[in-house]
């Protein structure tokens, strides 16, 4: 008799370390008071359930806190699952999917920008905004394809982006 009294003081002692930041975890989570409060009740009703029928546990806080995300995971499967079949969904996705790519075909890149107006530069900015946006090639390459020092290059491409910006904010 006295063995089942001292597991409820253990038990009790349990509650009383761990209930706030039990709490705490749950209303972080969840950011409602009611909620949190619900949550860890269970938690703890899990706990002392769990406490009868076994003999010892090792470390209770961190057992507490074991229960307590699983009862989380529960409480978020529980809250969003959906009754709802898939079906009455489908139609709304098939329009979001459609408008989607159409967005994309008619959104023009940043290729497609710089090659209507890259005609208007100058021979050499023309040459190396070209290999460096249509090609795709890094600077070190295109100062070994062209044969020209990494200064020249790099201000080269700072003047051919400096008039590509004007002649497309111009023609807009």
């Amino acid at each position: 008799m006295q063995d089942k009294s001292l597991k409820e003081k253990d038990v009790l002692k349990i509650y009383n370390e761990n209930f706030s930041r039990i709490y705490k975890f749950f209303y972080f989570k969840t950011l409602s008071k009611e909620i949190a409060e619900d949550l860890t009740s269970e938690t703890f009703i899990t706990f002392v359930r769990i406490v009868k029928d076994q003999k010892e546990i090792d470390n209770a806080s961190a057992f507490l806190y074991g229960i307590g995300k699983n009862i989380f995971l529960k409480y978020l499967k529980e809250k969003y699952q959906s009754g709802i079949p898939f079906s009455e969904f489908e139609r709304d996705f098939e329009n979001y999917a459609e408008e989607y790519v159409e967005n994309i075909k008619n959104k023009r890149t940043l290729e497609d920008i710089a090659l209507e107006y890259i005609i208007r530069l100058p021979a050499k900015q023309r040459q190396i905004l070209y290999l460096r946006f249509i090609d795709k090639l890094s600077l070190k390459e295109i100062c070994l394809k062209t044969g020209k020092d990494m200064n020249y290059v790099k201000t080269t491409q700072k003047r051919g982006l400096a008039n590509l910006k004007k002649y497309s904010e111009v023609s807009i």
